[in-house]
Order: C-alpha cells, then sequence, then structure tokens
C-alpha cells in the first residue's frame, strides 16, 4: 500500500494525460480472430 501511495503521489505531481496508440481496426480484428477460433474449439467438441 505505502508503495502505491509514493507512486500516486510522485504521478501526480507531473500528472501526463493518457493518450490511447492502439488502431481500432487491428483491435476489432483481433477480436474476430480470437471469435472465430472459440467457434471453431466448440464446433470440434460436440
Amino acid at each position: 500500500q505505502a508503495a502505491i501511495n509514493r507512486f500516486l503521489q510522485e504521478h501526480n505531481q507531473q500528472p501526463k494525460p493518457f493518450s490511447w496508440t492502439a488502431d481500432p481496426d487491428k483491435i476489432i480484428a483481433a477480436v474476430k480472430r480470437g471469435h472465430q477460433v472459440l467457434d471453431s474449439i466448440h464446433s470440434h467438441d460436440c
């Protein structure tokens, strides 16, 4: 808990805005691939 509090105190002295760097299209494509893998695994179980 002390380490977390220390981190927050240090970070809050020079806060920086969070910037999203991931490409949304790549995220969506990865999710679709994940669903395809899960669907293929479940279809083999039957």
